[in-house]
């Protein structure tokens, strides 16, 4: 050994355990109100909507921790809400998901909405002939 190399400390591996754990476990969740998610959600919908009269959102709970809302918008909205390549609900889902690590649950936030010129609307079709299958 070098003497540079005993005069540092020796090094730990924080992978496997050592000071810093990563997320912290070990402390309680922290107290006061919980978040509104579904007003959180509404809030934001209701923004980016060009009739925000017609913004439903509703919450379900899935039961272990885990909450499921859907958005339903007026049809002229759907394509401002999930903005260009999927960003805007991209983006509202990280904000719940950061907004909800607090209470320690896990919420889903999904689309109401279907398109009916949505590849997904239409049957798939079989080979090269075009017949739904």
């Amino acid at each position: 050994m070098s003497d540079a190399q005993r005069s540092q400390p020796p090094r730990r591996d924080f992978r496997r355990g050592g000071v810093n754990r990563g997320f912290r476990r070990d402390r309680p969740a922290p107290t006061g109100p919980g978040i509104d998610y579904r007003a959180l959600v509404e809030f934001v919908a209701k923004t980016l909507a060009e009739k925000p009269d017609e913004v439903q959102v509703e919450a379900f709970d899935r039961g272990a921790g885990t909450v499921a809302i859907k958005v339903k918008l007026a049809d002229a909205d759907v394509g401002r809400f999930i903005g260009k390549a999927g960003r805007n609900i991209e983006a509202i889902r990280t904000l719940v998901r950061v907004a909800s690590l607090r209470d320690r649950k896990r919420v889903f936030v999904d689309l109401a909405n279907q398109d009916p010129n949505s590849h997904h609307a239409r049957p798939r079709t079989r080979g090269t002939g075009g017949t739904p299958a």
